[in-house]
């Protein structure tokens, strides 16, 4: 099969990200594609249909090339709250890449803590801040969700966040610990 026929079936599979049944099985397609789909992928990160949007995102999860995951960065901003949150996982977890991330993530999962209105949003952030490689820069937004929010998830998330962080000395224990 020809570059260009690869390309159009995997522009064709993700079109089908738009339709409920097709979904996974277009996402399993993809995969047998490889990283020829990825082009296709990327292209559908700015369809108008938000499904197509999600299930991209999430595909480049697992299947994500250096390209990819900068493209992935505008939808951490997506109106809707489920590309959002795939998106945040998506930029930042590294244990699904095989190549280093070339995207400082950091500032962008902050934003998304302390302004995002989706709480899955806010947790996710906050998961994937957490479970990253410790970076100073997160222990004072992890500190604020403990002073300052009241959702117990986000709380227990950003605790085990911290956590990691003391264990590599970039935050310190709290009194009375």
């Amino acid at each position: 099969m020809s570059n260009s026929e690869t390309f159009q079936q995997a522009r064709e599979l993700v079109d089908r990200f738009a339709d409920g049944p097709q979904r996974f099985p277009s996402y399993l397609a993809l995969g047998e594609i490889g990283d020829d789909a990825l082009p296709a992928v990327r292209e559908g990160l700015g369809n108008g249909n938000w499904q197509v949007r999600r299930w991209c995102a999430m595909y480049l999860d697992h299947h994500a090339d250096l390209e990819s995951i900068e493209h992935l960065v505008p939808l951490v901003r997506d109106p809707k709250a489920a590309v959002r949150l795939w998106a945040v996982h998506s930029v930042a977890c590294d244990r699904c890449k095989s190549q280093e991330n070339p995207v400082d993530y950091v500032p962008l999962l902050i934003e998304r803590v302390e302004l995002d209105e989706s709480i899955r949003v806010r947790r996710m952030a906050v998961i994937m801040l957490g479970c990253g490689e410790p970076d100073a820069r997160v222990v004072p937004v992890l500190e604020s969700v403990l002073r300052n929010e009241t959702d117990r998830k986000l709380r227990l998330h950003a605790e085990a966040g911290l956590e990691r962080c003391r264990e590599v000395g970039l935050a310190a224990r709290p009194s009375g610990s």
